[in-house]
């Protein structure tokens, strides 16, 4: 098995890909999925295996440089950012794995990645030792490359209902097969976002080693750190924080570049000269430092209390939910108001404020961003069941 990653280093083994991935930015969105330059630079780096443990040979990181390397990736591309974000936090679930069998499908193998949607879209029921499902997925973000896709669905028994963990939760089963067990079916025709690889897939019925598979619900740390008893759903959103962040701040530097250039509408003041746009931009800013440090206090303090030997309660959970749903929200309303100030030079091709545009608006609508988030953490607070 390889070393694993040093964390220390991550962020600048990011920022020296800018060259790389800025130029592989328009062959991404025509191939709709990563090039293999990218995906090699990625595994050279160890930047797949930002969040899988140490004792697999991954980095294990910390959540600010997990937070960090996230938005500096997708500072440089969207699809590309929002691609490799998508692998390492699939594959951060092999910490809720046998550990045998995470260390067989990860283990030392820096290329091997995860991807999938865990919605409970599958069927699935147990038979002997195992699990007998299939199931039709979408949204596979990062599959083009993957070296194994997941899913989900609640074990349903006998009398067709789903099956009741001991903690009184169903048993929402998430899985991982191989590949080459799974039947890819394209499917990913979008506005933003294109070069994601998101493409829909079908598992064909067949029997799973529980060894690869975890309780969404009731998911046991197997591998690694207190880190990951974030959980699945926080391990997740994360990654969307870290993404929606870097998309923001590249909208926002494009627009000051537009608005330095000279950028002007006919018989109006230069944008750069307009007050009105330049307290609009001062308020961005601020906003954009503001749910940054929201989204590091909220993680980095849930990180610290697991280190404490602290368990995390569904509040606990809630609260970095909905604390991601505010992020993109802000970050939704920046990347539209620098769009619009751009004008015209906004709409033309190569435009990268309109790639920032379709894509923040594309990723805004992932069911980890939803804004009922807010309601779920509302309700722990005024204690209502």
């Amino acid at each position: 098995m390889s070393q694993p990653i040093a964390s220390s280093d991550l962020l600048e083994k990011a920022r020296s890909l800018r060259p790389l991935i800025e130029a592989e930015a328009d062959a991404t969105d025509r191939e709709l999925t990563l090039t293999k330059p990218v995906i090699d630079a990625f595994t050279r780096t160890g930047l797949f295996h930002l969040m899988v443990p140490k004792a697999l040979g991954g980095a294990e990181a910390d959540c600010r440089t997990i937070l960090d390397v996230f938005e500096e990736l997708a500072h440089m591309d969207g699809s590309i950012g929002w691609s490799q974000m998508a692998n390492a936090s699939a594959t951060s679930y092999c910490a809720f794995l046998d550990p045998e069998a995470a260390k067989e499908m990860v283990g030392g193998k820096p290329d091997a990645v995860f991807a999938g949607q865990f919605a409970p879209r599958g069927s699935i029921k147990r038979e002997g030792q195992g699990f007998r499902l299939s199931g039709e997925y979408g949204f596979g973000s990062g599959s083009g490359h993957a070296a194994y896709l997941g899913g989900g669905g609640f074990v349903m028994g006998d009398n067709g209902a789903p099956e009741i963990l001991p903690s009184g939760m169903p048993a929402y089963l998430c899985y991982f097969v191989p590949k080459s067990k799974v039947e890819m079916k394209g499917g990913w025709d979008v506005m933003g976002l294109k070069g994601t690889g998101s493409f829909d897939y079908r598992v064909p019925d067949q029997l799973v080693d529980p060894r690869s598979t975890f309780y969404l619900f009731d998911s046991t740390v197997r591998t690694g750190g207190p880190f990951y008893g974030l959980g699945a759903a926080a391990l997740a959103g994360l990654g969307h924080a870290g993404w929606g962040l870097g998309v923001a701040r590249r909208a926002l530097h494009e627009i000051v570049l537009i608005a330095r250039g000279g950028r002007a509408r006919l018989g109006s003041a230069s944008l750069i000269d307009q007050q009105v746009f330049r307290r609009d931009l001062g308020e961005r800013i601020f906003a954009l430092n503001s749910v940054r440090t929201l989204a590091h206090e909220v993680y980095g303090r849930m990180e610290r209390r697991l280190q404490a030997g602290e368990k995390l309660a569904k509040i606990d959970n809630d609260e970095m939910m909905g604390a991601v749903a505010y992020l993109t929200q802000v970050c939704e309303e920046i990347v539209l108001w620098a769009y619009r100030n751009a004008g015209s030079q906004g709409l033309r091709n190569p435009s990268v404020i309109q790639r920032c545009f379709r894509d923040m608006l594309t990723g805004g609508l992932h069911v980890f961003v939803d804004r009922r988030s807010y309601e779920e953490f509302a309700k722990g607070k005024l204690g209502v069941a």
